[in-house]
Order: C-alpha cells, then sequence, then structure tokens
C-alpha cells in the first residue's frame, strides 16, 4: 500500500509539470480581440458616375475567435464587428456617402515561430458584409438609405504573445464587395486569450 501511495504522490506531482510542457508555446484556445488602425474605403462611381474616390478614415472593433495548434500549422475560426470614420461629401450635390459597420467571419491558418513559438505569422480569409449609408438633405431635412454589400476578404498578419492570456498583432487586410467597392486596412489589435 505505502509503493502505491509513493507511485500515486509522484504522479501527481510529476502531471502538472508535464501538461505545462506539452502546453508551452500552444496556441490553442478561445481569445476575444480589440481592434483599430487604418480604413481606405474605394468607390467607383461613388457618388456620381465617373467620380471615383478613396477616401481615409479609422477602423475601430472587436472579434472572437478560437486556434487549434496541430504543433505545425495553427488553425483558427474568428468573426469581427467594426465600425469606421471613412465619409465622403460631395457639397454641390449635397450628397454623403458613410462606411458604416462591417461584419466578418472566416478562419486564419498560421505558423509558430521562435524559440519559444510565441509569435505567429498568419494568412486569413473569409466573408465580409459592410454597410454604406448616402444621406442628404431636402427641404431641411436629412433623408439617408443604406445598403449592406457582400464580399470576401483577404489578409496577412503578425501575432504576439506576451503572456498565456495576452496578446497583440498587426494586420492588413483587403475586402472586395463587388460593384467596384473594395477597402484596405491595417490594423492594430489586443488579444485577450482564455
Amino acid at each position: 500500500m505505502k509503493k502505491i501511495l509513493v507511485i500515486g504522490a509522484a504522479l501527481a506531482a510529476f502531471a502538472p509539470a508535464a501538461a505545462m510542457a506539452q502546453d508551452a508555446g500552444s496556441w490553442t484556445g478561445a481569445h476575444a480581440d480589440v481592434v483599430a488602425g487604418w480604413d481606405q474605403v474605394k468607390v467607383q462611381d461613388g457618388i456620381a458616375p465617373g467620380t471615383d474616390y478613396s477616401k481615409d478614415g479609422v477602423v475601430y472593433g472587436g472579434g472572437l475567435g478560437y486556434d487549434y495548434d496541430t504543433g505545425s500549422l495553427v488553425l483558427g475560426l474568428d468573426a469581427e464587428l467594426t465600425g469606421s470614420t471613412t465619409k465622403d461629401c460631395d457639397t454641390t450635390l449635397g450628397v454623403c456617402l458613410k462606411a458604416g459597420r462591417d461584419i466578418y467571419a472566416g478562419g486564419r491558418v498560421g505558423v509558430a515561430v521562435g524559440d519559444a513559438r510565441d509569435t505567429l505569422l498568419y494568412f486569413k480569409g473569409g466573408y465580409t458584409n459592410a454597410r454604406s449609408t448616402a444621406e442628404t438633405t431636402v427641404g431641411g431635412s436629412t433623408v439617408s438609405a443604406s445598403t449592406d454589400e457582400d464580399g470576401y476578404r483577404l489578409g496577412a498578419g503578425v501575432e504576439h504573445k506576451f503572456s498565456d492570456t495576452m496578446s497583440a498583432k498587426v494586420e492588413y487586410r483587403y475586402s472586395d464587395y463587388g460593384d467596384g467597392f473594395n477597402r484596405n486596412q491595417v490594423v492594430a489589435g489586443i488579444g485577450f486569450r482564455f
């Protein structure tokens, strides 16, 4: 009985150390992110035919995701909701176009690098839906109409874990909604891993 207790105590002491060694550098788990950065919206025939334009603004928002570390690749799913300050007005026509909220759902695939595997280089892609709003003032009243556009997003980024629960990332992404409407973004984010 004494031998069983000693072996049991040794296994109990060894198990947490083995589990920690196995999880060291792992990217497996859920995360919540806050992002902000540069937003450039491009529209062909924007306010009027022949008035292609490109406007810059700020994108801001947050997302949720889950990563699975296979040991050689990190595979993830994520969703994000952002807003934008990007806006363009034509005073001659009395019309303003505003980029609104953007919903994204997709995946990413990456490689953990460094001795501690604490830096992730990744590519991402998925579905995006952007809302844009046109506003004009008629007889002292503002009239607006919104439209939602479906599209796809492609991107690449680098994320670094500072601890098991916190990371930071920088990401470039390109979104295309068709009909000459697309956007470029560079965002920085803070992630909380759990």
